[in-house]
C-alpha cells in the first residue's frame, strides 16, 4: 500500500499528466501485444478523472480503498471533485458505454481499480502501474 501511495504522489505533475498517463498506458499495452480493445481501454481508463484532482484526493483515495472501503463508497456519491475522483472508473465506463464502446472495454474501464479477475484486467493493471513515473 505504501508503494501505491508513493506512486500516486510521483504521478502528480503539471497539467496533462492524466493524458500522458493514458497514452503511456496504451503504449505499454501495445508493447505487450494487447489487442485493439485492450489498448482502447488503456487510453480511456482515466478519462472521467476530474481535471481539478489534487494530491490529497489521490492520497485519500488510496488510503480509503485500503482501510475504509465502505466509507470510500459513501464518499464517491455526489458531484464534488473528490466524489468524481473516487468514482471515476464507474463514470468513465458509463461514458464509454454511451459512446458505443464494446462491453469488454466498458468492463475493463469500470474495474480498473479493482483486484484483477482475468488476464485482460491483469494486463491493464500492470500497464497502469508501469505508466506511472
Amino acid at each position: 500500500m505504501l508503494h501505491r501511495l508513493q506512486q500516486t504522489v510521483r504521478y502528480l505533475g503539471p497539467v496533462g499528466a492524466d493524458d500522458r498517463h493514458a497514452s503511456e498506458t496504451a503504449r505499454i499495452l501495445r508493447s505487450m501485444g494487447a489487442d485493439h480493445e485492450l489498448v482502447v481501454a488503456g487510453l480511456l481508463h482515466d478519462r472521467a478523472k476530474p481535471a481539478e484532482t489534487r494530491l490529497w484526493h489521490r492520497a485519500a483515495g488510496v488510503l480509503l480503498s485500503r482501510f475504509a472501503p465502505r466509507v470510500r463508497t459513501h464518499l464517491a456519491r455526489g458531484d464534488s471533485t473528490f466524489a468524481r475522483y473516487l468514482d471515476h472508473a464507474r463514470r468513465g465506463a458509463t461514458i464509454a458505454r454511451a459512446e458505443g464502446s464494446s462491453p469488454r472495454v466498458v468492463r475493463l474501464i469500470a474495474r480498473h481499480h479493482e483486484t484483477p479477475r482475468n488476464e485482460d484486467e491483469r494486463l491493464l493493471a500492470r500497464a497502469d502501474r508501469e505508466a506511472l513515473p
